[in-house]
């Protein structure tokens, strides 16, 4: 037996594969539990960072509709842009409502569970790839539609322009030459819903949800045999949302000016949020299978532990000698 004085010691670092079979699993359980729970936390603040984004966005529209009292612009009583008829709605706000959701749930929930079972588009997240991958979507188009909304109305309600059938809403009893405030006999309303002709408030919803869909088929549906189905798909959405601005014009609920910077401003929302905001577009590397278990993980992967001792005191070192153990 030799003894030696030493004040520190460092041993050489220990690889996870020197340790029994149930010690490397329990260290392989107790990372992936640290892994997943940091990752859940950034996937909270970051979805919460999304909804503080989102709110801001919508809250010109909720204010605005709250309040619900445009400017009120003086008027020509002969003037004959604002004398045509009252006729009802050929596409009503319920109707493009549900036309735009069902668009989405057919053509977002489809290429999503596409893209997802063919593992072209994935998430960092533990959650549902599915969900996530429609939660990234379904976001940056809820920000894009409040965008827009709340463009419109800001204009709508600053402006204050009245619509061709204003004369006809508006029934005024007294009527001659410029009235820079005209009492109408109406419903007040209808009057006041007939001051918020710029711009049309259809016109940029439709061509925003419908330019925002087609430019989500260009990114997604890339495949070689949709080269023809891609674009007839587009064709399809943005002739809806055209369809949609003529018929505000022919039923005279906005001047044609009004729907063509209604066209204009959703098609321009659309494109900035696809190409700022979403990513659609954005090349991903491809996705690095995880291991199942701790035995098949890469070697790069396996935690190393260094240990360091500072000991003090005597150590001795044994040798084995005849008559010691």
């Amino acid at each position: 037996m030799q003894c030696y004085l030493k004040s520190s010691r460092q041993r050489n670092p220990l690889q996870l594969s020197e340790f029994s079979p149930s010690l490397r699993q329990s260290v392989f359980k107790w990372k992936q539990l640290l892994s997943d729970v940091s990752l859940g936390c950034g996937i909270v603040s970051w979805r919460a960072r999304g909804l503080l984004c989102v709110l801001p966005a919508s809250l010109p529209f909720i204010i605005l509709s709250i309040v619900s009292k445009p400017y009120e612009r003086g008027i020509y009583c002969d003037d004959q842009s604002i004398m045509y008829p009252i006729k009802p709605d050929t596409i009503t706000h319920t109707m493009l409502g549900a036309v735009v959701i069902c668009c989405i749930v057919i053509i977002v929930s489809s290429g999503e569970a596409y893209l997802v079972y063919k593992e072209k588009i994935y998430s960092n997240s533990t959650f549902n790839q599915y969900v996530a991958a429609l939660y990234k979507v379904v976001g940056t188009f809820l920000f894009g539609a409040l965008v827009s909304q709340s463009l419109t109305d800001l204009a709508k309600y600053t402006i204050g322009r009245p619509r061709p059938n204003f004369m006809a809403v508006c029934a005024p009893e007294v009527c001659t030459g410029y009235m820079p405030v005209i009492n109408c006999s109406g419903s007040l309303k209808d009057v006041t819903e007939s001051r918020l002709s710029f711009y049309s408030g259809h016109s940029s919803f439709g061509m925003y949800c419908m330019v925002f869909l087609a430019l989500y088929v260009q990114a997604r549906l890339a495949a070689k045999w949709a080269r023809l189905l891609r674009p007839t798909i587009q064709f399809f959405l943005v002739a809806f949302a055209l369809y949609v601005g003529y018929t505000r014009a022919s039923d005279y609920k906005h001047h044609w000016s009004d729907v063509l910077v209604g066209l204009l401003q959703g098609a321009l929302v659309a494109i900035l949020n696809v190409r700022f905001v979403s990513d659609f577009f954005k090349k991903r590397p491809p996705r690095r299978s995880r291991p199942d278990a701790a035995d098949g993980e890469e070697h790069e992967r396996k935690p190393n532990l260094q240990i360091t001792e500072v000991e003090h005191g005597n150590h001795c070192n044994f040798r084995n000698h005849p008559g010691t153990f």
